[in-house]
């Protein structure tokens, strides 16, 4: 009997497919513990789980990429040198200040070999050439400048040129008065902008007039300045000329008009034009809702196609004020939402999406002397000018004044008008929110306002636009090794592959105990 259930064929077949099935799942379970031990030990893995990701973004090194073969096609240097001011193995300890800044800069030295880390302490090897660059000079006055150096400072050089920055400059703060208020890293746009300063080889000067009442909210603009690669210089029109090496005029929210009469010394919108009549300036004038009436002002920009919208009533003119409750980030509707208008797609002047324009006035064309274009820009009849309304208000936008809605529909909420010169082009901007230069919305990883500055200030002919770069919330996570059509290949394959083989091997199987 026994014999006879040996030999019988199913019985026999059963047993050798529990004995496989014994061994498959023993094998697998050896097998996966093997691995598993082996990716742990040596951190062969990708966290498929988000993590705090500051890995430098492909456009960075296109960035970079475009700006040092530049240089080298110009027959320039493009070796730059980072130095950090402590050990080495201090910095990369991850609760040193400059540990993210570290990885940035590993990074970039590992993609191009004509960056070179260095690492020097401070406090045990002071060397003179380190106490040099302590120095510098002003780039107008030539009045001499200390810095000091700490082991958090950061010293980007090539050639004659050198800056020191510390280590709050790589980083994004709600508050200017508060260290504890970090909460973002800029370290990526803000070393590519030294890169590009270090390798640009020439003294770019941006002055901010104030001569005319005007005041920052905050310092942030100063700082996207900086990052565009120029020097910030304060101005007074009246007292002082435009330096030749300035290359952009912003009048911030100003409360006094420009001084135009043959009873002054000094004609300010004749040192404008003179300005502007050379390639690579440009001029900026921010307003807003409160902005008082400024009769010189607003006939010069007029000239340049672009004028703000008032009301008139009882002989008492009120300037507009932009509502949209359908697009706007604050409930009272007064934080407009901008739109990309068709001429600034044409001729690839913005790209920024989500741009707000807080407390606006809005904009219109000036005159009949500029016609509109196909792509929604205007010419001016001598065609050496044309206005781009690049920023626009939607369709459902209200205009106020003196508490009454008088006007409505798209409106014109940032305006650029471009000069063709003979030796380049020059730039009139009028941005219709002091706010949109503002803190809270120039280091907000989620709005383009920083962008579209950065952009504008870079229409000028400096270093390779640095607009995009990223500037990441502590809190903002990404799988940054794994791209998205990556993680659906490598889920498909997981997926189906052993499924596929699965299925085949009991084909196989099946087919054979048929024909057997």
């Amino acid at each position: 009997m026994k014999k006879h259930v040996i030999r019988n064929k199913k019985v026999r077949y059963a047993g050798i497919t529990v004995m496989l099935t014994v061994a498959v799942l023993t094998v697998t379970v050896l097998l996966n513990a093997v691995v598993s031990s082996l990716v742990t030990r040596y951190n062969l893995y990708t966290s498929l789980l988000g993590e705090e990701s500051f890995a430098v973004s492909e456009e960075c090194f296109e960035l970079l990429d475009g700006a040092f073969s530049k240089a080298r096609k110009e027959g320039r240097s493009d070796d730059v040198r980072i130095i950090f001011c402590d050990k080495e193995s201090e910095v990369k300890d991850y609760s040193h200040k400059n540990f993210y800044i570290y990885n940035t800069v590993r990074e970039l030295a590992e993609r191009f070999d004509n960056i070179k880390v260095e690492y020097v302490d401070i406090y045990t090897n002071p060397t003179e050439e380190l106490k040099s660059y302590t120095v510098s000079k002003h780039p107008l006055t030539g009045e001499v400048m200390e810095s000091a150096l700490l082991p958090q400072s950061v010293i980007v050089t090539a050639g004659d040129y050198h800056n020191v920055y510390s280590w709050t400059d790589f980083y994004a703060f709600s508050s200017s008065d508060n260290l504890d208020s970090l909460w973002g890293y800029a370290g990526e746009r803000k070393i590519a902008s030294a890169l590009l300063r270090a390798v640009e080889g020439k003294t770019r000067i941006a002055g901010l007039l104030m001569n005319h009442g005007e005041t920052l909210a905050d310092y942030e603009i100063m700082s996207i300045l900086s990052d565009a690669g120029y020097t910030v210089v304060t101005l007074d029109l009246y007292n002082e000329e435009i330096p030749k090496e300035c290359e952009v005029l912003i009048s911030f929210n100003p409360k006094s008009d420009l001084i135009s009469d043959d009873l002054s010394e000094r004609n300010e919108i004749q040192m404008l034009d003179s300005f502007l009549s050379k390639g690579g300036k440009s001029f900026y004038v921010f307003l807003e809702k409160q902005t008082r009436a400024l009769p010189n002002f607003e006939k010069y920009l007029g000239e340049w196609g672009v004028t703000p919208d008032y009301w008139t009533s009882g002989g008492v003119s009120y300037r507009y004020s932009v509502q949209d409750d359908t697009a706007s980030l604050t409930s009272d509707g007064c934080t407009v939402y901008g739109s990309v208008s068709d001429s600034a797609r044409a001729e690839h002047l913005s790209e920024a999406e989500f741009v707000v324009f807080p407390n606006a006035t809005s904009l219109s064309v000036s005159s009949k002397n500029y016609q509109p274009d196909e792509e929604g820009s205007y010419t001016w009849r001598a065609k050496s000018r044309t206005l781009y309304p690049l920023y626009e208000s939607g369709e459902s936008a209200l205009c106020w004044a003196n508490g009454t809605v008088v006007d409505g529909g798209s409106r014109i909420m940032l305006s650029l008008t471009e000069q063709k010169n003979g030796s380049g082009s020059s730039y009139v901007g009028v941005i219709s929110s002091a706010s949109f230069a503002s803190r809270e919305y120039l280091q907000s990883a989620v709005y383009g306002n920083s962008d579209v500055l950065l952009h504008l200030f870079d229409l000028t002919g400096g270093p390779e636009n640095n607009e995009g770069l990223r500037l990441i919330p502590f809190d903002y996570r990404e799988i940054s090794t794994v791209t998205t059509s990556q993680i659906l290949f490598w889920t498909v394959v997981l997926a189906a592959v052993p499924a596929l083989t699965v299925t085949t091997v009991a084909l196989v199987v099946l087919i054979r105990r048929r024909r057997a």
